[in-house]
């Protein structure tokens, strides 16, 4: 029985080519057939060289017997010469011409994938960005867009012209004399064969190669992200070991995968070889029998030299055809990513009147995790409230709190603001009445302006500077060199972490949202800073909902109620008071704090 592996991954390939070519080449057609256009009168060149080498002969014989060589070449270079200078020029021009509009095609399809992969990414379901981590989201951005450019480029510039060259060479190769043509026509295919086996395992290579980067870019940037700890803990040996081993991994798939491409050029060369000694030994048969003249054996051995190179371009092509389909898989593979988490048919937009907040019997677990991370989650807030979670690591609270935007959906149960569940109104209207500062922050290499401005679209430069005073931010930001117009860095890598954090208070106090959610939010700042957040909070979460993720008492200690969690479950309940009388979990973690 045949193997159907192949016949599927023939059936994939065409799927994607097909879609490629209606999605994003077939928009710039009439550029594509400009470019066929010159592309043609490229090959019409080419061929142009066989026929005059092939009349070459008829033309001298012709001439009147001069009265020297010298006159008979003078002769010869005055008919021929422009002829071969004016093929050249047209040549040139449409080489140059056809490249520049291919060029352009190949890169604007690059473009426009680039563009939806970006955008479907953005869109996808927050759970796509903790399963793949970003450095392997990055490596499709990067090397398989890279792959695929070199791909869409070649194929673009060397398919169609190639072939076009070969087609029209081959025409005047048969116009000179049919059988030498008909003997390179059979020599030249016995390479098919091999190539096509060769393909499936170049294909085979380049994916695994391909994903190792994504691994690697992953662990560089988590070793570049980590240089303080890195250096502090004197884990550089660590770090060389471990990039190490997947740099060599990366060595071994590659060599693996360029070995296989060195054997193109060798199996060509040979064929070539053969194709060569049997031209030669059948055109003296040829010429000596009277059927041809020397000049036409000339032009075929002219043309084996114009085609040669094509064929070995067109053998070395299907290399970089299977590179880049495995790259444009990856890449499909993003662009269709699918949020699962989205508008219910007929999603009204969210109304907050009180902001009471509800969870009954909630349930979540992670996709892949050992078991489930929350349990029968059960708790009201009543508008204005501020509810703090707290327990050990692990417990849930990050988990708890990320259900409320949706950036994960309850497995069970369900989470309701004033009697709308949450999954039933827009996405757009619940996150817009949130506002989120979490212990990582994250802050754009943008001006500090602009990054407490994401708060609110269309914000007032007088608003955002408010929102910074109430974050206690505004004096360190006119101290800044531009002021609020200072750009941050990457990552907000100039500023320091309280700095940083203070900014994303800003951010959320700017966006005056009725549900507040703090992860951490004062973990970076020091006493006095927190003192002086605090009081901010204070104000800003009157008449507001709030959700308070915090292991410091000073934090939680005024909530309105304090729930906490272990494995997942509620543990604990109630107010700093009556958990400390409790003598439970929550007075075990005070006592630990206040030792």
């Amino acid at each position: 029985m045949s193997d159907p592996a192949p016949t599927k991954v023939k059936g994939q390939d065409r799927a994607m080519i097909a879609r490629l070519w209606r999605d994003y080449v077939s928009k710039h057609i009439g550029t594509l057939l400009l470019a066929a256009i010159f592309m043609i009168i490229l090959a019409a060149t080419q061929a142009g060289y066989v026929y005059l080498i092939s009349q070459a002969g008829q033309f001298l014989e012709g001439l009147d017997t001069p009265t020297s060589a010298s006159e008979k070449a003078y002769t010869t270079a005055i008919f021929i010469g422009p002829l071969v200078i004016g093929i050249t020029v047209v040549a040139a021009v449409s080489m140059y011409i056809q490249n520049v509009l291919t060029n352009k095609i190949a890169l604007s399809t690059i473009r426009d994938l680039q563009v939806d992969m970006f955008g479907s990414a953005q869109r996808a379901d927050y759970a796509l960005f903790t399963r793949e981590g970003s450095g392997s989201l990055v490596s499709r951005f990067v090397n398989d867009v890279t792959i695929l450019t070199g791909a869409l480029l070649r194929t673009m510039n060397n398919l169609g012209r190639d072939l076009l060259t070969i087609i029209a060479v081959i025409g005047a190769m048969l116009f000179t004399d049919w059988l030498l043509t008909a003997l390179v026509l059979v020599i030249y295919p016995l390479i098919i064969i091999p190539l096509i086996s060769l393909s499936r395992t170049l294909r085979g290579n380049s994916t695994d190669a391909q994903s190792q980067v994504g691994i690697i870019t992953e662990q560089l940037s988590e070793s570049f992200g980590g240089a303080r700890l890195v250096k502090t803990y004197g884990l550089e040996d660590d770090q060389d070991q471990r990039l190490e081993k997947s740099f060599s991994e990366r060595f071994r798939l590659y060599l693996k995968l360029v070995t296989n491409q060195a054997r193109v050029d060798p199996m060509m060369e040979i064929i070539g070889g053969i194709a060569i000694v049997g031209l030669i030994v059948a055109g003296v048969w040829r010429v000596t029998s009277g059927a041809v003249t020397g000049w036409d054996v000339a032009a075929i051995l002219g043309s084996l030299a114009l085609l040669a190179p094509k064929l070995r371009a067109l053998g070395t092509l299907n290399n970089v055809i299977q590179e880049g389909l495995a790259a444009l898989s990856r890449i499909f593979e993003l662009i269709d990513q699918k949020p699962t988490i989205i508008d219910a048919p007929g999603a009204a937009p969210l109304t907050v009147s009180k902001g009471n907040v509800t969870f009954s019997d909630v349930g979540f677990a992670y996709e892949k995790g050992d078991g489930p991370a929350l349990s029968d989650i059960s708790l009201s807030a009543k508008g204005g409230q501020t509810i703090a979670f707290v327990g050990p690591s692990g417990g849930g609270k990050s988990t708890l709190l990320n259900l409320l935007p949706r950036l994960f959906d309850a497995a069970s149960g369900e989470i309701t603001i004033d009697g709308q569940n949450i999954r039933g109104v827009t996405l757009d209207s619940l996150r817009a009445n949130m506002a989120l500062v979490s212990q990582d922050v994250t802050l754009f290499d943008d001006t500090v302006a602009a990054n407490i401005g994401f708060g609110r679209k269309g914000a007032s430069h007088d608003d955002i500077t408010a929102a910074a005073k109430q974050a206690a931010a505004h004096d360190f930001i006119t101290a800044l060199p531009q002021g609020y117009d200072t750009k941050v860095g990457p990552g907000g890598a100039r500023l320091s972490g309280g700095q940083r954090q203070r900014i994303a208070i800003a951010r959320a106090i700017l966006r005056d949202a009725p549900i507040l959610l703090l992860d951490e939010a004062t973990s970076a700042l020091d006493a006095q800073s927190e003192a002086q957040i605090q009081d901010a909070l204070e104000r800003l979460s009157k008449g507001r909902t709030s959700f308070v993720i915090a292991h410091r008492l000073s934090t939680v200690r005024s909530a309105d109620h304090i729930i906490v969690l272990d494995n997942g479950r509620i543990a604990e309940r109630g107010t700093h008071d009556s958990l400390i009388q409790d003598g439970g979990l929550y007075a075990q973690l005070a006592a630990l704090q206040l030792s």
